[in-house]
């Protein structure tokens, strides 16, 4: 995982399983852009692990 600045705002280029993930954090803080990282790699295992399923759908279809 690679965490680089870039025009004054913190952007990530990183890998999840097969997927490319490459987006801006939207902070300035590296601190804040860190925090954003975990609770993005969080989410994406709780995916997974449900099966693909967006863990926070509102839609309780």
């Amino acid at each position: 995982m690679k965490l680089y600045k870039r025009k004054q705002v913190y952007w990530i280029d990183a890998v999840y399983g097969s997927k490319r993930i490459k987006e801006c954090t939207g902070f300035k803080s590296k601190a804040k852009a860190e925090e954003y990282v975990t609770n993005l790699f969080k989410r994406l295992m709780i995916e997974e692990r449900l099966g693909g399923k967006n863990a926070f759908s509102k839609d309780k279809a």
